[in-house]
Formats: structure tokens, C-alpha cells, sequence
């Protein structure tokens, strides 16, 4: 999890090219000045730099939780770097180091596949813990190959390690977390690696609030 392709595609210029629809994610997840944002696998921090780039973070807890130590000291670095209210916690996913909820809005990303299933459900556990009711969690990862390309997929897929699972895996993971609403997020384009990514949204719905189908 703590590999220079991590760090690289974490920095600012990373999230580039990498995960190019993170550029809507403040305005399609309703995002404010004064949200406590929290990102799970921060890597070098870029993506919490893009959003505070957009939406000038107010003083509010916003935290990047990595295991890696070496990538939590690159994002604490770029943090420190940038003077903006955004702190590096070196923290295991599976025990976050903070109180039931109290964020606003959390993102995983390129996390889950590194995890097994019983790591990948307690640190969706801890997600669903940490973020107030009705709060959101976004997250995507690499997605299995599929369709007409699915060998050119598999190519790129053999330098990237983890266990690679896909949407529908991975939502009902969620909901066997802790969430009690999930849905397809149908992020794209993401231009590196050039393979589809599993992408959801997962929330626990506030109290008096059920789910009916798809609807809430």
C-alpha cells in the first residue's frame, strides 16, 4: 500500500491523471467550506489538497488517515507545506482514531483492495462509525475486467496488486458493515490505469428514516 506509484498518483499533479473525476466530487457531494472531510488511504494527500484548492477548508476537523507511515509523512509534509487546516493521522483503517460521528463526508479510495474481506469490512465498519447519520461515504478501487477490452484490462491489471472486487461485491460488504443504503456512484473517466473502477456510495440513514428499494 505504501508503493511510489501510490505517492505519485496521490500528489496533486497525480490526481490528474489518476482520478480525474474528483474535479465535480465537491459540488455532486453537496461539499461545504465548514464540512469535516475525512479521507481513508490519503496517500500523499492530493485529494484532500484538490478539494481544500476548491473549497478553501474553514477550520474544521479535515483528516487523511494512511497506514503507510512514509506516505502519512509525505501528505503531513504537503499539508504543513500548503498552511492549510488538514492534518496526516498514521492510523489503521480498521481502528480510526476518532469519535462516532463526527464527519461529515468520507472518501476511500484505492484502499479496499489491499485489505482482505474481514480487513475491508472492519475498516468499512469504522467508516460507518465515524460519520454523523445520513452522512456519505464515497468509494472506489480497480474494478474486475469486463466488456469488450477485458484483455487489454487484465494487461494493466497484472502490475497492480490487491484483491480486486466489483461494485455489487463491494456494496454488499458495505451494507454488512454498517450502512444501511448503498448505490452505484458511475464515477469516470479515470485515465490510469486505463481500467474501470468500482465506485459507491454508502450511507447510515438517520434515525426515523428507512429504506425502501431504492428509495430512502
Amino acid at each position: 500500500c505504501g508503493s511510489l506509484t501510490q505517492a505519485k498518483t496521490g500528489s496533486v499533479p497525480g490526481q490528474m491523471l489518476a482520478n480525474t473525476p474528483v474535479y465535480s466530487l465537491p459540488r455532486e457531494m453537496l461539499m461545504q467550506a465548514d464540512h469535516r472531510v475525512l479521507e481513508i488511504g490519503c496517500a500523499a494527500g492530493g485529494l484532500l489538497l484538490l478539494f481544500d484548492q476548491k473549497l478553501r477548508f474553514q477550520h474544521a476537523p479535515v483528516a487523511g488517515v494512511e497506514p503507510s507511515r512514509e506516505l502519512a509523512e509525505l501528505a503531513g509534509r504537503a499539508f504543513r507545506s500548503a498552511a492549510r487546516p488538514l492534518n496526516a493521522v498514521l492510523a489503521d483503517p480498521a481502528s480510526l482514531p476518532f469519535a462516532d460521528g463526527v464527519f461529515d463526508v468520507a472518501f476511500c479510495d484505492d484502499l479496499l483492495r489491499f485489505l482482505d474481506v474481514r480487513g475491508a469490512q472492519a475498516a468499512l465498519r469504522e467508516a460507518a462509525r465515524v460519520l454523523r447519520p445520513g452522512a456519505l461515504l464515497l468509494a472506489w478501487d480497480l474494478a474486475p475486467p469486463a466488456g469488450r477490452f477485458r484483455w487489454w484490462q487484465r494487461f494493466w491489471l497484472r502490475a497492480y496488486g490487491g484483491r480486486i472486487a466489483s461494485e455489487t461485491s463491494l456494496m454488499s460488504l458495505a451494507e454488512r458493515s454498517g450502512f444501511d443504503y448503498t448505490r452505484t456512484a458511475a464515477l469516470r473517466p479515470f485515465f490510469w490505469p486505463p481500467v474501470p473502477r468500482a465506485s459507491f456510495i454508502a450511507s447510515v440513514l438517520p434515525p426515523g428514516w428507512r429504506r425502501e428499494g431504492d428509495n430512502i
